[in-house]
């Protein structure tokens, strides 16, 4: 009896142990959704693309980083105010990049 609440307690520890682990891996991924739509958008000013994804910036003292690589210098980027889900990106007309 108690080697059956012993094995059951272990395969529960186990199955969260793997939900969090799949949880955690997901939450820090990227999508390339957003990058490829800045990517477009910087080379088409005016342009606004609607993407569905998740992307982390970081900056230093002259570019802002998105996290697929992308570095845009800092007078270029007007604003970036939402990091997931549904996400308008665009530029304007002076090919600032904003991220909403």
């Amino acid at each position: 009896m108690i080697e059956d609440v012993v094995q059951i307690a272990g395969v529960s520890a186990l199955a969260v142990a793997a939900l969090l682990l799949f949880y955690t891996a997901t939450s820090h991924v990227s999508t390339p959704s957003v990058c490829h739509a800045a990517r477009l958008a910087l080379e088409n000013p005016g342009s606004q693309l609607v993407v569905y994804g998740r992307f982390s910036t970081w900056s230093d003292g002259r570019y802002v980083y998105l996290s697929c690589g992308l570095a845009v210098e800092k007078d270029r980027v007007l604003a970036i105010e939402k990091n997931n889900g549904v996400i308008s990106v665009g530029t304007t007309l002076e090919g600032k990049l904003y991220i909403r």
